[in-house]
């Protein structure tokens, strides 16, 4: 098991950084070094299955596939991983709406196979880099969208 707690602010608003955040498929456009590709296998007013290849570069480079059931609940995303080397992990991300626009905690409880053990502070800093760095581009996405409308 391993534990992964951060939090960060942003400054748009929750409901805009949940509804980009939901749109899994987008993700590959913003870390395509490292999510090489999304595909949504199912969907129903309740959850989103989809299935994600992605790539690690750590001490060594590692590919994976994996299966992922999302769902929304208030200010909530929960992921839980239901197929590859990390199944049974679960990521939750709460948007708190605050002053200056929003705080979004993420707290991951990675399960981690033994022969990923001995990689596992990589795998905890690669999981961080990725959720954040989609995170902060979602947010610049939405800055940059209200922006160009804003000077049309």
């Amino acid at each position: 098991m391993a534990n992964l707690e951060f939090s960060l602010n942003l400054s748009s608003q929750p409901e805009e950084l949940i509804s980009y955040s939901m749109d899994y498929e987008s993700y590959v456009d913003y870390l395509p070094d490292h999510i090489k590709r999304i595909s949504i296998i199912e969907t129903n007013s309740n959850e989103t299955i989809t299935e994600e290849e992605l790539e690690f570069h750590t001490v060594i480079n590692t590919k994976i596939s994996q299966r992922t059931i999302h769902q929304k609940k208030d200010n909530v995303l929960s992921s839980q991983i239901i197929s590859g080397p990390f199944k049974d992990s679960t990521i939750n991300v709460t948007y708190n709406a605050t002053d200056s626009g929003t705080s979004v905690k993420v707290i991951a409880d990675l399960k981690l196979p033994l022969k990923y053990k001995i990689l596992s502070i990589a795998i905890k800093k690669m999981y961080k880099l990725v959720l954040r760095g989609v995170l902060f581009k979602i947010n610049t996405k939405i800055i940059n969208q209200k922006d160009n409308s804003n000077n049309e």
